[in-house]
C-alpha cells in the first residue's frame, strides 16, 4: 500500500519520483523510495529507512525533501559519489 506518490524539483536539471510507503512489520516505520530523473533520463533509485515517524512526519518530510540537507546529502552521494 503506496501512502503517497510525488514528483519534486530537486535541483535545476533533477527530478524525483518520490513512493512512500509503509516498512512491512513495523509501526512508526516507512520506505522512502526516490527514483531519480537528471535532464529527463533516469539516474538511478535509492531508498531511505525512516524510523519513528508518523505518517504524518514521513510525508512532511517527503513533500520538504529539498529543506532536508541530510537527504540532499545522501542523494548527492548517490549521484556523484567521492568525485571531489
Amino acid at each position: 500500500m503506496e501512502v503517497l506518490n510525488l514528483i519534486t524539483q530537486l535541483e535545476r536539471k533533477l527530478q524525483a519520483y518520490l513512493r512512500l510507503l509503509p516498512a512491512p512489520g513495523a509501526g512508526d516505520a516507512w520506505l522512502l523510495e526516490v527514483q531519480l530523473y537528471y535532464e529527463g533520463a533516469p539516474a538511478g533509485t535509492t531508498t531511505f529507512n525512516l524510523q519513528g515517524y508518523t505518517q504524518a512526519e514521513a510525508e512532511a518530510l517527503a513533500r520538504n525533501i529539498r529543506q532536508n540537507d541530510y537527504l540532499m546529502h545522501e542523494i548527492d552521494q548517490f549521484l556523484w559519489g567521492e568525485s571531489d
